[in-house]
């Protein structure tokens, strides 16, 4: 993942300085790559296509990236409003194709008056889409919401524990040892 060098931290204290982030999608039918900006950008040696364009009424944020905290695993909220009905129906022709993509976030960091990459992409994030939500706030707002998990998301979720197992089932009926059997090795004697 992204580790930035001392020269890293000197530029990130400079004047002017504006982060980017970069996505990339590997859909079914290919790579695609995104960035939070307006227009098109070339970095690492590929074209990144911006997603954000005011005039339009697309906008997309993306929430804070966590470090994870031990048992569980981070999620980045993304979310585009103010869609077209156009992109909106982009967005839910392929939301099959979109639910499982494999998703890279990079972070690079860009002089907000000239444009120039002041420093290039570092992978922050490995990760995978969720199926996008559509949101409609009255006649004319709509929002999409997805998440790009991490691919250690079953993390979030509670052990066996908590079912079917003797631990489990003390926890919710305090003194229960019925499942303190279960493959257990049971003797039958018969007597004659």
């Amino acid at each position: 993942m992204a580790y930035f060098s001392t020269a890293d931290m000197d530029v990130l204290s400079g004047p002017h300085v504006q982060r980017a982030w970069f996505v990339e999608v590997h859909f079914p039918s290919g790579i695609r790559r995104y960035h939070t900006g307006m227009g098109k950008k070339t970095i690492g040696g590929y074209v990144w296509d911006g997603v954000s364009d005011p005039f339009g009424g697309a906008l997309v944020g993306l929430s804070s990236i966590e470090e994870p905290a031990f048992g569980s695993a981070v999620a980045i909220d993304v979310l585009f409003s103010g869609a077209s009905k156009e992109f909106l129906k982009s967005i839910w022709d392929d939301k099959d194709d979109i639910e499982g993509a494999q998703c890279d976030v990079y972070f690079a960091v860009v002089d907000a008056e000239t444009g120039n990459i002041l420093i290039d992409l570092k992978k922050v994030f490995d990760g995978k889409l969720t199926a996008p939500g559509i949101v409609f706030r009255g006649a004319s707002i709509r929002s999409i919401g997805l998440k790009i998990i991490s691919i250690f998301e079953g993390i979030n979720f509670p052990t066996t524990k908590s079912m079917w197992s003797p631990a489990g089932q003390r926890e919710r009926f305090a003194g229960d040892k019925g499942f303190d059997f279960i493959n257990a090795t049971v003797v039958e004697e018969y007597k004659a």
